[in-house]
């Protein structure tokens, strides 16, 4: 019997299972993928996310970008600059292994599992049914953390299927470019497609990508062939990977009894941008947090942990609701709403903050 099953190793699993193992829970973290996998994923660490990262990371930085380019409808287009960095450029495939290898140092098991098959809980704990090497298996705990991203088992075998989760496609591949630095990061919403093209530039080649605001958006390889030739003066892409990024139409969904829910399996990825890892980090320390909070009741009930959880999530639905309404406006008026996020003044206000690692609530606080 554990004190903590972890489902997922990404950013949410791995961070809640460093605090969890740190402060001497028994935790088992399990996931599908051999460490170190491949994921998709541009790998631009926010201010935000990088000041709440628990171990520092500074050393699978590859870039520091203080200069974002923004192509507005009809290819203008308008910098935002900062004198502290707005985005850390990192590749997802070593920072989750050392993140894993960190939750591993503070005391957590990792096991690979090819699925799950279904979840039991009472008043006491939750039980797992593994299927594992074609052999089945249960382990048990008092609780359970899904972190298993936006297609999550976890979620499902709650019952969340019919909560308000929307997943939102995005595509992605690498380009080999000569002198990669030379290309800004870049948002381009200048394609009539209900979300934005990106560029975020590495060391020694380009991630591109296509984000859909809307469930149902076009995207494929022809088209980041297309976009990688005009923009890169090349179309050989690699490594070309399609995801969707969870997001919720109302309050995330937490989890319920003693299974908590963490990172995209939650739906807490911002609408605007699809940007999941500082959410995915918040909410791992949260849950974290909380399942250590009522272990030290005197008399801890199923739901205290969840209660705890949902409680402290207010902040980050808050800022949810923000997003969701400033991705609305966006996306219904992109020429307007960027020729108004053209203007310096407003501009730079938000760049500050930004670079200042506030939240967007935060951000707002002084209006």
């Amino acid at each position: 019997m554990y004190d903590v099953v972890i489902v997922g190793a990404g950013p949410a699993g791995t961070t809640a299972g460093y605090l969890l193992g740190r402060s001497g829970f028994s935790v088992l973290v399990l996931d599908r993928k051999k460490f170190p996998r491949k994921k998709a994923c541009a790998g631009g660490i926010t201010p935000k996310a990088m000041a709440i990262y628990p171990f520092d990371i500074s050393s699978f930085v590859r870039r520091i970008c203080r200069e974002v380019k923004i192509v507005r409808p009809g290819r203008a287009s308008f910098t935002v600059r900062a004198n502290t960095p707005l985005c850390y450029i990192t590749k997802r495939m070593d920072l989750d292994g050392y993140s894993l290898g960190k939750a591993v140092q503070a005391g957590c098991r990792f096991r690979n599992i090819d699925k799950i098959i279904r979840l039991d809980q009472d008043d006491h704990g939750v039980s797992l049914t593994l299927s594992c090497a074609g052999k089945t298996d249960i382990v048990r705990s008092a609780y359970l953390i899904g972190a298993d991203g936006a297609n999550s088992k976890i979620r499902r075998l709650i019952g969340g299927q019919k909560s308000s989760i929307i997943k939102l496609p995005a595509l992605e591949a690498d380009v080999p470019v000569k002198n990669a630095g030379a290309y800004p990061m870049t948002f381009d919403f200048s394609r009539e497609i209900n979300g934005y093209y990106w560029i975020f530039p590495r060391k020694n080649h380009v991630n591109i990508g296509i984000f859909s605001a809307r469930p149902t958006g076009t995207m494929n390889r022809d088209l980041l062939r297309m976009y990688a030739g005009e923009q890169l003066g090349t179309d050989v892409l690699t490594g070309v990977k399609g995801y969707p990024i969870a997001i919720s139409s109302g309050r995330a969904h937490p989890g319920t009894g003693r299974v908590l829910l963490a990172g995209d399996a939650a739906g807490l990825a911002e609408p605007l941008l699809g940007e999941g890892i500082y959410s995915a980090l918040k909410s791992g320390i949260l849950s974290a947090r909380a399942i250590e909070y009522a272990a030290g009741q005197q008399a801890p009930g199923p739901s205290d942990a969840l209660c705890r959880y949902k409680h402290s999530l207010g902040g980050m639905n808050l800022d949810l609701r923000l997003y969701r309404f400033c991705a609305s406006i966006l996306y219904r008026f992109p020429k307007l709403s960027l020729a108004v996020g053209s203007c310096n003044v407003f501009h730079n206000f938000f760049s500050k903050g930004y670079a200042g690692g506030k939240t967007l609530h935060e951000i707002l606080t002084p209006f």
